[in-house]
């Protein structure tokens, strides 16, 4: 196994890692972004900590009783990079910090939150500067340990696991890392939308659920943060196996959201039944995602080799999840002002009456193609309406209302499994009699009032 790895080939110099100062205005700090090294490295070590988990690695629910038995090799050559690519940001930082002293600009200290500021400045800068030495030291001898381990024909899961336990003990030594991974977190949390802060303190919300509607929209806010850098990477056509590491983090912070909202926002005494059933809504539509992409889309994307199913998975991937974290944000806040038009927080957020339209079309479709794979099995068989039915699962079926999503999502599999003629004629004229059903009821909302439906002829 051929384990080097340029660093002109896996992490090219461009706009994005250029190296960029944070400004101490507040004017400035407002324009923060995640492609500045020091947010950026923060990132990476709170995703390469949740990576050496194995508990948020997607896999397939027949993989999970093979965990201990399964070659780890692809995993840790993802580790190795991440590896390598924090070094080559904590050495940039420290060249930022150089620069700094040199100049004698107190004001711009890119990392004045290490807990350091009673010492004279220069003190500051060396000490600052030293624990980034450090951090890029401890690294780099792990990313050496994984190419060593490398070389072995397999690498076993006790390997892997002791290898993040010594990335954990070197990551809480470092007063560098906490500080970059406290930094990342909270410039996260500057960026919620000014409109979500002031929700948060409506006037039908008592303060306690107040708080906890506050950590909700604070917490899918962050979880959208970590998902633009997957982003840029599939814009700017960076290695998208690096990503499976953000996508852990995200996983890792996304469940434990939904055992936030579960144990303690519906639990709240007195609890709302709108409120309630929309926040019943978001957990189950998060958690629904986080399956989809979990169990089927990220499946395998360790070990595959070829360029365009891998960016077909990242995409996918990172779609199904910025627009459920969008949208369950929206949907939330919508309950307590009506008139928040979602475009205002998000660019690429797409609105109810465009959702109620796509799924409309949709369930026409398909229920057109399952009256006549039912009708004319001979001329049209089944294997349309399951190529149909797959690519409707990952796509539109999200836009439906969540209670009915469960009933969907049997019948699609009662569907796929059905054999021969004798099972699959009664399964196909109930998901008919299902989805005719299921099309009035989109059909009757009332934000598709003013948009009739024409009926389209299925096309050959």
């Amino acid at each position: 196994m051929d384990t080097s790895l340029p660093l002109t080939e896996e992490f090219e110099a461009d706009e994005a890692y250029q190296p960029l100062r944070l400004s101490s205005t507040p004017e400035k700090r407002e324009t923060y972004e995640a492609s500045e090294p020091e947010h950026e490295l923060g990132l990476w070590l709170q995703s390469l900590r949740s990576f050496f988990q194995a508990r948020n690695h997607p896999f397939a629910e027949a993989e999970q009783a093979t965990v201990l038995a399964r070659d780890w090799a692809s995993e840790l050559v993802i580790a190795r990079r991440a590896l390598l690519r924090i070094s080559q940001l904590a050495l940039r930082l420290v060249h930022l910090e150089d620069e700094t002293e040199s100049a004698g600009t107190a004001d711009d200290n890119l990392l004045d939150g290490l807990g350091l500021t009673g010492a004279p400045q220069r003190a500051i800068h060396r000490a600052a500067a030293q624990s980034l030495v450090d951090l890029s030291e401890a690294v780099s001898d792990m990313s050496v340990l994984c190419e060593t381990l490398l070389d072995a024909p397999r690498v076993g899961f006790y390997t892997w696991a002791t290898v993040g336990k010594v990335l954990a003990r070197e990551l809480g030594r470092s007063e560098a890392a906490q500080a970059l991974m406290r930094s990342a977190q909270h410039a996260s949390d500057a960026k919620l939308p000014v409109q979500l802060l002031d929700l948060a303190h409506a006037p039908q919300l008592t303060a306690a659920l107040g708080a906890d509607i506050l950590i909700i929209f604070s917490d899918l806010s962050r979880l959208l943060e970590k998902l633009r850098m997957v982003e840029t990477s599939l814009r700017r056509d960076h290695p998208l196996k690096q990503t499976l590491p953000l996508f852990c983090l995200v996983y890792e912070e996304a469940r434990s959201l939904l055992d936030f909202i579960e144990t303690r926002a519906l639990r709240t005494e007195g609890l709302d039944e709108a409120i309630f059933d929309a926040l019943d809504g978001t957990n189950y539509a998060i958690a629904m995602e986080l399956r989809k992409v979990f169990s089927h889309e990220l499946i395998g994307l360790s070990s595959l080799r070829q360029s365009p199913p891998i960016y077909a998975k990242v995409e996918n991937a990172h779609g199904l999840l910025r627009n459920c974290f969008q949208q369950s944000i929206v949907a939330l806040a919508q309950l307590f002002d009506p008139a928040l038009d979602g475009a205002r927080l998000f660019s690429a957020f797409q609105t109810k009456l465009d959702q109620s339209m796509s799924l409309r079309s949709d369930l026409w479709t398909l229920l057109q193609l399952t009256r006549r794979a039912e009708k004319e099995r001979e001329r049209h068989p089944i294997s349309r309406v399951l190529e149909r039915l797959n690519t409707f699962r990952d796509g539109s079926l999200r836009y439906l209302m969540y209670k009915d999503w469960e009933a969907c999502e049997r019948f699609i599999e009662e569907v796929a499994a059905a054999r021969g003629a004798v099972e699959v004629t009664p399964v196909l004229h109930r998901f008919g009699a299902y989805l005719e059903t299921l099309h009035g009821q989109v059909n009757m909302r009332a934000v598709l009032a003013d948009y009739p439906f024409d009926y389209p002829p299925l096309e050959n």
